[in-house]
């Protein structure tokens, strides 16, 4: 495995922004490519980074009637992951 130290700067607006070396990006081993969608979890003691579900990037609170036609399995996972309409 590879580590780097790194630093986080926040942004009163937007959130914040994470810089992960080069030397981890040029790693064969690092998962992402530039411009993925990356799903980010907080866990103890830290972060993890994945490629999200399709179903976990989209705001089902806008897109109800879609997600009442998903397939049961499909909104099982929703709803497990607290992402269900409100």
């Amino acid at each position: 495995m590879k580590a780097a130290t790194t630093q986080i700067r926040y942004y009163s607006k937007s959130g914040a922004r994470l810089y992960i070396p080069q030397s981890l990006l040029d790693d064969p081993g690092f998962p992402f490519k530039d411009g993925d969608v990356v799903k980010i979890e907080v866990s103890n003691p830290g972060l993890t980074l994945t490629r999200p579900e399709w179903w976990e990037i989209i705001d089902w609170n806008q897109m109800r009637d879609a997600y009442r036609q998903l397939p049961e399995d499909i909104r099982a996972q929703i709803q497990a992951k607290g992402q269900a309409p409100e």
